[in-house]
């Protein structure tokens, strides 16, 4: 219903906002320069088979491994001096990873970690190649990378057992080391669906987007800082599979590929379902039943988008 002097709240958006509200995280942070590419190049759906999508799906594919690949280097070669210098490791992997979403954001999003790739895919903003594709330039960037550290580092790094790789404290158990993995990974990947919430006010979800780097910079230096100590802070198994190959050995890497797995699924199901303003019985069984499931559509009104231009 139109009126006048009304003042936006939760249902209304200006139209100036709409098109980039509607558009979810990782389309507006990788979206090209015009409409058409943007709508030929949306990661929501399958690619179709043209020299220009696969061109593409490589760009994805290096973004992905640049973006991991830099973050293992980093967690390899960096050894805090005993003088001068010494930043906590925690503020170096924010650093980084700030720089890395910063350079690969607007072009593969800056997963640069499997399960906020499967948390995507799960919410259906990836499609299954889109997220293959992702995946496998994170696992081949997080091999290199480890294994750049250690060829360009010193000799006493490339003579240490296990170096750069995810190990436990001594002092928790297997069991409490997945614990803090799930806990840490659910921290990280419910950020990420929060800010790419289609339902959220805009000043939540789109604000300004040079902001975002330093965000989730922030949020990662405060996983390492308060998980690191204890299960390794890993929250990804890529990161920690990486350094694991070059080593030779998986000596219970599995930690870090069960427990960050666990954290994704229940992270997603708990925005999705309680979080998420949009969340509804309705939508719930759309999300896992139709095939055309809209995550801009309201599915507590029948037949109405989330933002209705007759208001």
């Amino acid at each position: 219903m139109k009126g006048k002097g009304r003042r936006p709240g939760p249902e209304y958006y200006p139209p100036s906002t709409q098109t980039a509200q509607n558009d979810s995280l990782l389309d507006k942070m990788s979206a090209s320069s015009t409409q058409d590419q943007a709508n030929e190049f949306r990661t929501d759906k399958l690619p179709k088979c043209t020299l220009r999508n696969l061109g593409h799906l490589c760009r994805l594919f290096v973004s992905e491994m640049i973006g991991l690949g830099l973050i293992c280097f980093v967690c390899v070669i960096y050894q805090p001096p005993s003088t001068g210098l010494n930043l906590p490791f925690p503020v170096v992997l924010g650093l980084v990873f700030t720089w890395v979403l910063w350079v690969c954001g607007p072009i593969s999003g800056a997963q640069v970690n499997p399960c906020v790739s499967l948390a995507l895919l799960f919410t259906r903003r990836l499609s299954v190649v889109h997220a293959i594709v992702c995946m496998a330039g994170q696992l081949v960037g997080a091999t290199a990378g480890a294994w750049i550290a250690i060829v360009c580092g010193p000799e006493s790094l490339s003579s240490t057992p296990y170096v750069g790789m995810t190990m436990r404290s001594t002092s928790i158990s297997v069991g409490q080391a997945i614990g803090l993995e799930i806990i840490g990974t659910m921290i990280l990947v419910i950020s990420v669906l929060s800010v790419s919430d289609e339902f959220r006010a805009s000043a939540w979800s789109q604000g300004h987007f040079t902001v975002f780097p330093f965000e989730f910079g922030v949020t990662l230096a405060l996983i390492a800082a308060t998980v690191g100590m204890y299960s390794g802070g890993s929250v990804n198994p890529f990161r920690s599979l990486g350094p694991a190959f070059v080593n030779r050995t998986l000596v219970e890497q599995w930690i870090y590929i069960v427990g960050p797995l666990i954290g994704c699924v229940l992270a997603t199901v708990v925005y999705e379902l309680m979080l998420s303003n949009g969340a509804s019985g309705p939508r719930i069984k759309a999300w896992f039943t139709d095939s055309e499931f809209d995550r801009r559509k309201d599915y507590r009104k029948p037949h109405e988008k989330r933002y209705s231009e007759d208001l």
